[in-house]
């Protein structure tokens, strides 16, 4: 005959079952708490941008239960914004909320998760990040570096920049000394303008000495408070270089994987919330701006047709050359044409001409 165990030893056994189930489910290191420190890239006080890095701190402590305690500093408080990446990826701090674009120098491909000329808007670039396999390559990249991404905002299109003189050629950016993020950089240099990269607390006083010429930086809204319309009255659009621009939140590799599952998964969710807020919130406080400058007697311009075509033939040959030199920029460029080219089936006939 078998004997049935009691209830008092089956009461034991389901507890043992659940201690091993609970330490099995959490990864090496996992505790019930978690305190991250995370520096933002942007002055929390910067519309939009510093909006967005508070409303993702909001949301992840709103959910409450998860154990998450955030430390958020300033832009600058630990280390510099450009330096952000290094320190993540160091341990010095858990986590940074800034723009992929600023790490490719050691990461090529990183500038095509951030923002690419004549690419496709905020819909399509998500889409693309988040169903197209975007995530899984951009993972993979910076998994090589002991940092995750977590795409963490998107951005309307932005500004195409601030300049001293009006630009009526391609042959007026020879020689010009240009602020430019990212591959709209390159694109520049392509066209003979100089470029360098610059934080933003560093611009305006360039600006004002004449260090540089002009700058890009943002969207209208955003660039208000940096004060660019004091010094340069010229200021052009379409943002032909970010159509739409991808924010991240980059996480030491180790830190990320010490946290339990439901701990990831908070800030997965509070970081889609955030990505929501950004566009929405991008979208609605930019025509306010624009009335300013033009009250400052900012001249407002689009670029030229030919001037566009320009940019545009530069771009072709910035990305043909990024990637015979890098595979991993061409397996990104390619994964997001190939992407691109399916939803252009849809797209062609979903959207009005």
């Amino acid at each position: 005959m078998i004997r049935r165990p009691g209830r008092s030893r089956r009461r034991a056994a389901s507890l043992v079952l659940a201690v091993l189930g609970s330490l099995l489910a959490l990864p090496s290191g996992a505790t019930g708490s978690a305190r991250l420190r995370i520096q933002s890239g942007y002055g929390l006080t910067v519309p939009v941008l510093g909006e967005t890095v508070r409303h993702f701190v909001e949301v992840l402590e709103a959910q409450g239960g998860n154990g998450l305690r955030i430390k958020l500093y300033d832009a600058g408080k630990l280390v510099p914004t450009l330096q952000i990446f290094d320190a993540v990826a160091a341990g010095a701090i858990d986590a940074g909320f800034t723009f992929p674009a600023y790490w490719m120098g050691k990461i090529p491909a990183a500038t095509i998760f951030a923002a690419v000329p004549f690419g496709p808007p905020a819909p399509e670039l998500l889409a693309w990040i988040h169903q197209g396999g975007g995530l899984r390559i951009w993972r993979r990249l910076y998994a090589e570096l002991g940092t995750v991404p977590v795409p963490c905002g998107v951005l309307p299109p932005e500004a195409s920049g601030w300049f001293r003189k009006p630009i009526e050629s391609a042959e007026d950016l020879r020689g010009l000394k240009i602020r430019y993020a990212g591959l709209g950089g390159k694109v520049l240099q392509k066209l003979g303008a100089s470029i360098t990269m610059l934080a933003a607390g560093d611009i305006f006083l360039a600006l004002e000495r004449g260090v540089i010429d002009a700058t890009e930086y943002s969207m209208p809204a955003v660039d208000r408070p940096l004060g660019f319309y004091k010094v340069a009255k010229h200021y052009y659009f379409p943002g032909w270089h970010q159509p739409a621009s991808l924010l991240e939140l980059v996480v030491n590799l180790r830190t990320w994987q010490a946290l339990a599952p439901e701990q990831r998964a908070a800030i997965e969710t509070a970081c889609q919330a955030t990505t929501l807020f950004s566009l929405e919130r991008g979208l609605a406080v930019q025509a306010e701006a624009l009335a300013f400058f033009r009250k400052q007697g900012v001249q407002i311009h689009r670029w030229s047709p030919e001037l566009l075509d320009a940019f545009r033939r530069a771009t072709a040959q910035v990305m043909a050359e990024a990637s015979r030199r890098d595979p991993d920029f061409a397996e990104a460029w390619s994964s997001l044409q190939a992407f691109r080219a399916r939803y252009a089936q849809w797209s062609s006939l979903a959207d009005l001409p």
